[in-house]
């Protein structure tokens, strides 16, 4: 006789072997990230500024971020980590805290939208902070959020 236990230990036993016979790169991973980096000018275009450099953090290596600004307090960025053996990208927008100040900080939502070799189907989201040097064109970024592969 299938007493209530049973079955529930059946059901466990069945959904164990099942998640133990999927191939490891199959299963999805979700990882919280935490990145920095101080990037510096390289080039820009009408509005859209393009900035380079290393980034420190869970995935550390090179960060290209296209950052447009129009004038508005609203900036918008795409980006590229490239780092050894992987690259994601993804996009964001924020809103500058003090649009007149020479150096305004941002915060905004990231998403991260594709992936290349060991992250190669990433996605996620998560918080993107900066200050934007208007001098110089030079970039502060911090990206915080959760990774998925």
């Amino acid at each position: 006789m299938n007493t209530p236990s049973r079955v529930l230990s059946r059901c466990a036993l069945a959904g164990a072997i099942t998640a133990l016979t999927i191939p490891v790169a199959a299963q999805a991973r979700s990882q919280h990230v935490r990145d920095e980096g101080k990037l510096r000018y390289i080039k820009s275009s009408g509005t859209q500024i393009i900035d380079e450099g290393p980034v420190h953090g869970t995935l550390p290596g090179t960060a290209k971020v296209r950052f447009t600004y129009n004038g508005s307090p609203t900036v918008y960025a795409t980006f590229t980590i490239t780092g050894h053996g992987f690259s994601i990208s993804g996009r964001g927008s924020g809103h500058l805290s003090n649009p007149n100040s020479p150096t305004p900080s941002f915060r905004g939502r990231l998403t991260i939208s594709s992936g290349t070799g060991s992250d190669a189907h990433a996605s996620g989201s998560g918080e993107l902070f900066g200050v934007f040097n208007r001098r110089s064109y030079a970039l502060t970024v911090q990206a915080i959020g959760t990774l998925h592969t």
